[in-house]
């Protein structure tokens, strides 16, 4: 049976009694963890802001995703902001999908439903978010994390780190590196940007042109090529090692 204030990293929700609540440390804060009623099949935790006082999200948990909960409660600590109040997150919806990680590129716009929610699916997972802080992902084997985060300092970047965390662990293993190559950099004038990487074309007016493009992944690999072709290959290269289990 868990015991106060151990590592949320050796967590066991399983083992929790009827109506027992444990609370377990992280390195960003305390996670409080309580099987919510009599015979119940699920267990609610309680994420706490990193002032140590107010709540800043509250998760419910069913037993597929025991397993899941420590590494998800964890993040949602890193992310949890400094503070939480009573008002509902100041994310906008759109911003999260775009800057979340584990998400395809956006050449198809962003679907937003009535309920101003927005979605997005990787294979073997999906997540929805709300602007009143309700997140719910799912993987396709039937588990499921999803809670409420509370507190108007929950911010795009903040919510998007949840949705990754959350997504990371449900998805697909092919899904753990969606790859993405941005737009070359384009036309400048040389005295307005010293980190030029230009490939010598110039045009009247006196600008360069500038094909370096960024690529990237979610699992947080990043480089800069000189052309998006460049981009492109690099991208697809760290797929296939990432597949075969290389390093990258």
């Amino acid at each position: 049976m868990p015991q106060a204030d151990i590592p949320l990293d050796t967590a066991d929700l399983s083992t929790l009694a009827d109506r027992q609540q444990a609370r377990f440390t992280t390195g960003h804060g305390p996670v409080s963890v309580r099987r919510h009623a009599r015979f119940s099949d699920f267990v609610r935790a309680s994420v706490r802001s990193r002032n140590g006082r107010d709540r800043a999200a509250l998760l419910t948990l069913h037993p597929a995703a025991y397993p899941l909960a420590p590494t998800w409660l964890a993040a949602i600590a890193e992310a949890s902001p400094e503070t939480a109040d009573h008002r509902h997150p100041s994310a906008a919806m759109s911003s999260v999908r775009l800057l979340a990680r584990m998400t395809p590129d956006h050449r198809n716009g962003i679907p937003r439903q009535l309920d101003g929610s927005v979605g997005w699916s990787v294979p073997g997972a999906s997540a929805r978010v709300w602007p009143d802080g309700r997140v719910e992902l799912r993987g396709n084997t039937g588990a499921e994390l999803a809670g409420q985060l509370e507190g108007s300092e929950w911010d795009h970047w903040k919510v998007a780190a949840v949705a990754d965390a959350g997504l990371r662990l449900l998805c697909a293993p092919e899904a753990r590196h969606v790859t993405r190559t941005g737009q070359p950099s384009g036309w400048h004038r040389p005295f307005d940007r010293s980190d030029s990487t230009g490939l010598g074309r110039e045009r009247k007016g006196g600008q360069m042109y500038d094909g370096s493009t960024a690529a990237s992944c979610s699992c947080g690999w990043r480089v800069t090529a000189a052309s998006q072709l460049g981009a492109r290959a690099l991208a697809e290269q760290h797929r296939r090692e990432a597949a075969s289990g290389e390093p990258t």
